[in-house]
């Protein structure tokens, strides 16, 4: 088998896994950031505050992302198909991981991974994936606040994203609280008391599904779908995650709506500096900040600022020597904003830290994930002075932008949803297959079937019900509570071929390097894939591949 083309882990770090039940993201480690002076926010506040995907270490400079062509392969037992199951049972909250003593064979050198995975989607659509009696309150909601056919398919995905079908009501970090995740101040003006009870309660499904339509419609929907997903939670990453659901909802015929049929918008700038800049600022610089500052909704005035800081760090690449635009770019990124940000700016499959495209989106990137261009900045130059230098800067080379929009395709390849692709899975016993069609898989690993079966076979040993209770070392295992999943072959070559560039081993390596909080929390195969990282070795592990994920 010849080796495949390195993950790609850029521009779609904006989508993960979520949490089982809660679909709550976890971040990784970052270096820690001083906190950011505070900066007066005149943005409306949103409905919800869902945390955007944490920035995780990407590619590196130079690295190559271009996808393989998908291989063609056959074999396995039973052949994957949806139909109904029984119900689920419920769900325990703790369990004990496999046991972490290595067994297992010697390590082979660590090579960085080489298998294609897609990204993986925040929340994977699976048949029979909405609670049935959610449905008509989703149907009367959109009803009461004529939402059009998709606003049931639209409810649904918000609510599966905010609290997995109000599996995890915990008030958020930011203070959103109820079935929708609404903010206290926005429930107060948008809050339904739909069931007539005399109470406005935003822990209610019923009073909470009809307030986010009623939010949903003061925003814009149908009309806007785009605007009014924007408005509930401002990042276009949350706009992608609930339309692709809504998309898939739809699509598989479910009874929340008839195919979905959207064209959402995204917004594209196309700016002039003020007059005495307009010569200074080279053409493609000023296309770098357009497309970045849109990308990541940093608003006009995020033009300009990304202008200012490459006026101050290079002067737009002039003032810097070839090795510092190799090392640095021509924005001024330090090492471990390279490492945590990385963005292909110009979609060309390589990261030039050199490349205004690639240096303004990376450097677009971190000021977006952070919240303000204030805070941003002063992550990038923990110095009061360098903000207020570059914001007087921002302002002497503002001018004026044009707005407008452009179809956004919602379901792009490998970005936004992977769906399980039946065809290239395979299942060894029955009432795996039953529990995967139930809903009783935790989301992370279905999430993770369907990012593999996109473009490879394989064959699942082992998911729940088909499990003992019970590790080696006599703790709960995750296959009890759903969590995990043992793979016996990738793209028809058993896992006893255990060989450092079988396709088990590379798809082994390329799960140990997937972005957190995709990356399997527990790993194991023969040997260790990854050194000091999540994967471990273990003897009676050189017939498949274990991937699990703590609660």
């Amino acid at each position: 088998m010849g080796r495949l083309a390195a993950i790609c882990a850029g521009v779609c770090l904006l989508l993960a896994i979520a949490a089982p039940g809660a679909l709550a993201e976890t971040e990784p480690a970052l270096p820690p950031v001083p906190a950011a002076p505070p900066e007066a926010s005149g943005e409306e506040e949103s409905a919800s505050q869902t945390a955007a995907p944490a920035p995780t270490p990407s590619v590196k400079q130079g690295e190559t992302l271009t996808a393989p062509p998908k291989p063609r392969t056959e074999g396995g037992a039973v052949t994957a198909k949806p139909k109904p199951s029984p119900a689920p049972r419920p769900d325990p909250q703790t369990s004990d991981p496999e046991p972490e003593e290595s067994g297992g064979t010697a390590s082979p050198p660590v090579a960085p991974p080489s298998f294609l995975i897609p990204s993986i989607p925040s929340g994977s659509c699976v048949p029979g994936a909405v609670p049935p009696v959610l449905i008509p309150i989703y149907q009367r909601a959109s009803d009461a606040y004529e939402l059009g056919p998709q606003g049931p398919s639209v409810l649904a995905a918000i609510n599966l994203i905010e609290t997995a079908f109000g599996t995890n009501l915990n008030v958020s970090s930011a203070g959103a609280v109820g079935w929708m995740q609404f903010m206290p101040g926005t429930w107060e003006a948008y809050g339904v008391d739909a069931d007539g009870d005399g109470v406005r309660d935003p822990y209610d499904p019923e009073d909470a599904i009809f307030a986010a339509a009623n939010y949903l419609n003061a925003s814009g929907a149908p009309t806007d779908w785009y605007g009014a997903i924007f408005a509930y939670n401002h990042a276009d990453w949350y706009v992608a995650d609930v339309l692709a659901n809504a998309e898939c909802f739809g699509r598989l015929g479910s009874a929340v709506a008839a195919a979905f049929d959207l064209s959402p918008k995204m917004q594209v700038l196309d700016c002039n500096p003020a007059r005495r800049w307009r010569k200074r600022i080279p053409a493609e610089y000023m296309a770098a900040f357009e497309g970045a500052a849109a990308r990541y909704d940093l608003g006009q005035r995020g033009v300009w600022v990304l202008a200012a800081v490459a006026r101050l760090e290079s002067d737009f690449g002039r003032g810097m020597t070839k090795a510092e635009l190799r090392r640095r770019g021509p924005l001024g990124l330090d090492g471990a904003e390279w490492l945590y940000f990385t963005v292909d700016g110009d979609g060309d499959g390589r990261i030039s830290h050199a490349d205004p495209d690639d240096s303004a989106a990376t450097m677009a990137r971190m000021i977006w994930s952070r919240g303000t261009l204030r805070a941003g900045l002063f992550t990038h130059n923990q110095a009061k002075w360098y903000v207020e230098a570059v914001l007087a800067e921002a302002s002497r080379i503002e001018g004026r932008c044009e707005v407008s929009t452009v179809d956004w395709a919602l379901a792009l390849p490998n970005v936004v949803i992977a769906p399980i692709n039946w065809e290239n899975l395979t299942i060894t016993n029955q009432v795996a297959q039953e529990d995967l069609e139930a809903g009783l898989i935790d989301p992370r690993i279905v999430g993770l079937i369907g990012a593999i079966t996109q473009r490879h076979s394989i064959t699942i040993s082992s998911l729940r019900s088909d499990h003992s209770m019970f590790t080696v070392a006599g703790g709960i295992s995750n296959h009890y509570y759903g969590r995990a999943m043992d793979i016996a072959s990738v793209d028809g070559v058993s896992c006893t071929d255990t060989s450092p560039t079988a396709p088990c081993a590379e798809l082994t390596r390329t799960l140990a390097y997937l972005p957190s909080p995709a990356m399997p929390t527990e790993l194991i195969y023969c040997f260790d894939v990854d050194g000091p990282g999540p994967a471990f070795a273990r003897a009676d592990h050189c017939d498949h591949i274990h991937a699990g994920y703590d609660g």
